[in-house]
């Protein structure tokens, strides 16, 4: 399995890195990308990869809620960091009107600024999209041949039948394993063919509440990603090592993950 999308540079992973590791891989885990949201964790994620070689990847970028007036030069250090072998991503970038910690129109420039230079560097995107009310859809609709995944899905069906419709992909976390907020997710996930699912922790957020007994801590981590796996074939009608395998097929495919 490849976790897709996890935030390591965190604080609550700053004591037991190793140990969190050590249990991905003994959980079966055999790559894990770190997700950039400004250039300070862009650059803590290239360090992290490193330290371990291998076994992590990078994305680096600038997260909507780090979009308010940028600083001049930052996409210059945007690529900078991404000139780093371990980057395979551009992102975590898109549109967040949930928050709103950003101004929109800040949001949509920082967003499309980053869409131009995935393009320039023949990079995919990572895509993070929150109630952007048919924005970011209208934005990436008109980027010619753009690979990207949109992370953390939780949408309607037909948002999700239209980014399908873009050839992207589509990255499924522990929202699914909710009880109750994940049933809409649950009822659609078949929808996506399986050359276009991906999977992901989104650690340390988003626990799978289908882990039994409930953890002491609310802090998720990329061991977990399993669980995401076992409600995804479940609500597919497939068998976990199935999903396993096509969703790992699929991120060294679009990430070019050795």
């Amino acid at each position: 399995m490849i976790d897709i999308g996890a935030n390591l540079t965190d604080k609550s992973f700053k004591d037991d890195l190793d140990r969190v590791l050590s249990r991905a891989k003994q959980g079966g885990v055999s790559h894990i990308m770190v997700t950039g949201t400004n250039i300070s964790s862009s650059r803590r994620a290239v360090a992290l990869c490193s330290k371990y070689s291998g076994y992590l990847s990078s994305t680096a970028g600038i997260h909507p809620h780090h979009a308010e007036n940028p600083k001049p030069g930052w996409i210059n250090e945007i690529e900078e960091i991404a000139s780093s072998q371990c980057v395979v991503a551009i992102g975590e970038t898109g549109l967040d009107y949930f928050r709103d910690f950003s101004p929109r129109s800040d949001q949509r420039k920082v967003f499309c600024t980053q869409l131009e230079l995935a393009a320039k560097l023949g990079l995919p995107v990572f895509i993070h999209d929150r109630d952007s009310d048919g924005d970011l859809l209208q934005i990436v609709s008109e980027c010619r041949e753009l690979k990207a995944v949109v992370h953390c899905f939780t949408g309607s069906q037909d948002l999700l039948l239209k980014y399908l419709e873009l050839n992207l992909y589509i990255g499924i976390t522990g929202w699914i394993c909710d009880e109750r907020r994940g049933i809409p997710l649950r009822d659609i996930v078949h929808l996506i063919p399986n050359d276009r699912l991906l999977v992901e922790t989104d650690s340390p957020y988003l626990l799978p509440r289908s882990i039994q007994p409930r953890p002491r801590t609310r802090r998720n981590e990329p061991a977990n990603l399993q669980y995401v796996v076992d409600e995804i074939a479940s609500a597919r009608n497939q068998s976990p090592p199935e999903v396993a395998q096509l969703t790992s097929d699929n991120a060294k495919r679009l990430f070019a993950i050795n």
